[in-house]
């Protein structure tokens, strides 16, 4: 399979956005909860968000990874985010910093909008709705996004457990911090492995095995601490580093759907807006000042950030750049800045009438006629009929 870079994509289309037909209407099934005036009560609402992925688990693949390893990894169903801008993978240019936007997020949720849509979340920004779906999800990430399959029995048994035995000392349980371990082991030659683990590894290097085992435990490594945001104490699934001993399997794999369920899941479990009407209900003398809501996001929050910039200029503006030019997948134009933007300053920002928002975000002409366009399809079709 040769190597595929991102495409550029043609800047006559304004800002990467096509008027088509929506997958789905986008005001049906939808009712608000939030009532502008709660904002701007005196009393805010601050909160202190975690997350669980880190972005700079990309930047010691491509550090660790020769070039021959490297195309490897980029004719892989994740090699786009090789290309990701370097900023958000080392903490933008001082390197010290968090690069994920918390309180974007907490603006954003706290204007959540009630819907029956299944998998969808909605927000309303200055009387503007916007959708966030596993459509936006597959724009903006390239991932394959159809529908997860049932592993056959006969697929199961091709399944072995040689990358586990080998790297991983046979061990049934693997936790993030093993992951870890495991993949820079590789890279320096019996490092907590016993005579049997090194005698194994030295019959794989003769077979020119070693390098392509290297790229299979780096996408388990990415998969797992980048885009399932696993937490460190916990075990990573045997079953992701059985797959990825077939590549071909596991290339074609919806990691998307997956992804994106998980993404979902941790955001739409944050009921903020209750939250804070139930805060504000509260008589005064038993309101404790300084209190923050603190809550951790999983899977893959990085596109939710990434999805504001595109559905709600004006966040792009505040919180990002958006890079030169266009390119497919939508994560590949923006860069970080190197300030964090605050809620109070994104609040202010939000109250200008006209603020723009895209209710749902539609492909380009150009990205429509790229490979990955299927993936989109599916998924309409899907959705439409839900």
């Amino acid at each position: 399979m040769a190597a595929s870079k991102p495409r550029p994509i043609s800047s006559s289309t304004s800002e990467g956005m096509e008027k088509t037909p929506p997958a789905t209407p986008p005001l049906t099934g939808l009712t608000t909860y939030v009532d502008r005036a709660i904002f701007v009560n005196k009393d805010k609402f601050p909160a202190k968000i975690t997350v669980k992925q880190h972005m700079r688990i990309l930047a010691e693949i491509k550090e660790k990874l020769d070039d021959w390893e490297l195309d490897l990894f980029r004719r892989s169903c994740f090699g786009h985010f090789l290309d990701l801008e370097p900023e958000w993978l080392k903490g933008g240019k001082t390197g010290k910093r968090n690069t994920f936007v918390g309180q974007l997020v907490h603006f954003l949720l706290l204007r959540r909008m009630r819907t029956s849509k299944k998998k969808e979340m909605w927000f309303l920004v200055e009387g503007k709705p916007a959708r966030f779906s596993l459509t936006e999800f597959a724009m903006l990430t390239g991932l394959h996004c159809s529908a997860i399959p049932k592993i056959s029995t006969e697929q199961s048994l091709r399944l072995k457990n040689r990358l586990r035995d080998l790297y991983f000392e046979g061990r049934s349980q693997i936790k993030q911090d093993d992951l870890v371990r495991g993949f820079r082991s590789m890279f320096n030659e019996g490092e907590g492995s016993g005579k049997k683990e090194k005698r194994k590894k030295k019959k794989a290097a003769k077979r020119g095995q070693e390098r392509e085992d290297r790229v299979k435990v780096a996408l388990v490594y990415f998969l797992e601490g980048v885009l399932f945001s696993a937490d460190a104490k916990k075990n990573i699934s045997d079953f992701y580093l059985s797959m990825v001993d077939d590549l071909a399997m596991f290339n074609a794999y919806p990691w998307g759907s997956e992804v994106y369920d998980l993404t979902f899941d941790s955001l739409s479990s944050k009921n903020l807006v209750a939250k804070y009407k139930e805060r504000l209900a509260k008589p005064q003398e038993k309101q404790v000042p300084g209190v923050k809501e603190t809550y951790t996001l999983l899977g893959f929050p990085f596109s939710f950030q990434v999805w504001a910039f595109e559905a709600i200029p004006f966040l792009g503006n505040l919180c990002a750049r958006r890079a030169e030019g266009m390119r497919f997948p939508r994560c590949l134009n923006w860069k970080c800045r190197d300030t964090i933007a605050t809620l109070e300053k994104i609040t202010a920002a939000s109250w200008d009438k006209r603020v723009v928002v895209h209710s749902i975000l539609h492909p380009s002409r150009d990205e429509r006629a790229i490979r990955l366009y299927y993936y989109w399809v599916t998924i309409s079709v899907a959705m439409s009929t839900d």
